[in-house]
């Protein structure tokens, strides 16, 4: 399951031909589009910044004329984040333009901080050759982690147990789209729950793993989800090297559902049971 979102419009034929000129070393002014590119001489402070920890000169006469037109368009995507949303945003990566990939800026915002690649956002342009990103996808983000998290925190009512949403890609562009936390399918997340041994058995989890399934089918929302349990850590105040220690695991579920799936594995028995999901839901738990 792929874990940036890609819900992006595609980049036209126009500002794609435009692209690969530029990738063979031509520099270029504008987009065929709305949007026109802004050409500078001299590099800011922040550009400079960027190109040193990248390795690279921050003397604009030493840059090669793809490299001096990538920092110049990193830096108007970027701007663009900042002014849009009022926020600090951080520099993530950058794809260059090129016969299967569209330009691309990936950033996250400042005050919530990466968290291993979650509030990846990215920035594009559009067919009307205006900028568009996916910061708006991050209350869809938010939302069903919080969903998430409250159901299996009603379930326990435990201090031994832990959630954490550790990715997710969507096709949904605005938390509006979502009704009744009803997903249809159009969300995919990565989630990891660490359960203390102190108060919990295989049994126990495995009893959870069925209900959780159907929540999730409830809901329609598709996940991989790794569920654990763990000794010698305080599961609410490890880091998460210390959770996922081999030798402080006691005992490992795995189950991820999409609409047409169902699969699980333990570390008891490794080999992977599939399911039709439509036939898992109603033999096991009807």
């Amino acid at each position: 399951m792929k874990m940036k979102n890609r819900s992006i419009a595609l980049i036209t034929a126009a500002i794609l031909a435009a692209s690969m000129v530029t990738s063979c070393g031509k520099s270029n002014s504008s987009s065929q589009t709305g949007h026109k590119w802004e050409n500078s001489e001299t590099l800011n402070e922040w550009q400079k910044s960027l190109l040193e920890s990248q390795g690279l000169p921050t003397d604009i006469e030493q840059l090669s004329p793809t490299q001096k037109r990538s920092i110049q368009h990193i830096y108007e995507m970027i701007t663009y984040l900042n002014d849009k949303y009022g926020e600090e945003f951080v520099y993530a990566g950058y794809v260059e333009p090129g016969l299967m990939d569209e330009e691309t800026l990936y950033a996250y915002p400042k005050q919530y901080g990466a968290e291993g690649g979650k509030n990846t956002v990215e920035v594009t342009l559009n067919e009307n050759g205006d900028f568009t990103d996916t910061y708006s996808n991050m209350d869809v983000s938010n939302y069903a982690e919080k969903l998430i998290g409250d159901y299996v925190r009603s379930y326990f009512k435990s201090d031994e147990v832990a959630y954490y949403m550790s990715n997710y890609n969507s096709n949904i562009n605005d938390i509006k789209d979502v009704e009744n936390g009803n997903f249809n399918w159009n969300i995919g997340v990565q989630n990891a729950l660490f359960f203390s041994d102190k108060m919990f058995k295989a049994e126990d989890l495995e009893a959870f793993v069925i209900q959780f399934t159907k929540w999730l089918y409830e809901h329609k929302i598709s996940a991989s989800n790794i569920f654990k349990i763990v000794k010698n850590v305080d599961v609410n105040k490890a880091t998460s090297a210390e959770l996922n220690k081999y030798e402080n695991l006691v005992f490992l579920y795995d189950m991820s559902i999409n609409q047409k799936n169902v699969l699980t594995s333990t570390s008891q028995n490794r080999d992977i049971k599939r399911y039709d999901t439509e036939e898992y839901i109603n033999k096991e738990l009807n």
